[in-house]
């Protein structure tokens, strides 16, 4: 009988219970650490990604807005109804532009609401475009590190030396406006248009 007892299977009761050792304890902390440690890593870098890419678009969206406005207006720009015969751009330079339009047929260029006389300057030291309809220049966009007007004729041939004189504006069909900006990301972004004047 004392035999048979012997060959009896062990129960969970009679197993060692000792637990882990400082061995396999540093190896699972170890593990636990290396794979804690990719995962920070992974949502860290797809945190700033995602920051990056939010404000990216942000920036973009703020550039398309100007480029909507500069494009509505530098189309409208000569608009005399009338027939008065104003100046179509009174300032062409590299880096700001005054166009004028008379959009309520009053025979002149002077009312704020439409806004007929618009300037558009580019301050290189503050990296800001601002836009003044006769009431003083509001920034409009800033964080840009360059911005520049280029102005073609009919024929889409560049126009002489900037700021144009007289008859260079007068010829004036095609405005490009380049510009380039960075986010507060550092995230770079630029935009290039060409708009067509409808009176000319």
């Amino acid at each position: 009988m004392k035999t048979l007892m012997k060959n009896k299977p062990m129960t969970l009761a009679g197993l060692d219970r000792r637990g882990m050792t400082l061995v396999e304890m540093m190896i699972s902390i170890t593990i636990f650490a290396v794979v804690l440690g990719v995962v920070m890593g992974f949502l860290t870098t797809s945190g700033r990604s995602y920051s990056a890419t939010r404000e990216k678009v942000r920036y973009q969206q703020s550039m398309r807005a100007v480029m909507s406005l500069f494009t509505k207006e530098i189309r409208s720009t000569g608009c005399d109804p009338e027939g008065v015969g104003f100046d179509r751009f009174v300032v062409a330079d590299l880096t700001s532009l005054r166009c004028q339009m008379d959009l309520n047929g009053d025979s002149d260029v002077t009312d704020l609401m439409p806004d007929e006389s618009v300037t558009y300057s580019y301050n290189a030291g503050t990296g800001e475009l601002s836009r003044d309809n006769g009431t003083g220049a509001v920034v409009i966009l800033n964080g840009l590190t360059n911005l520049t007007f280029t102005y073609l004729d009919a024929d889409g041939n560049v126009l002489g030396a900037l700021p144009l004189n007289a008859m260079d504006r007068f010829e004036v069909r095609y405005v490009d406006l380049n510009m380039s900006g960075v986010t507060d990301a550092g995230e770079p972004v630029d935009y290039t248009t060409r708009v067509a004047l409808r009176n000319g």
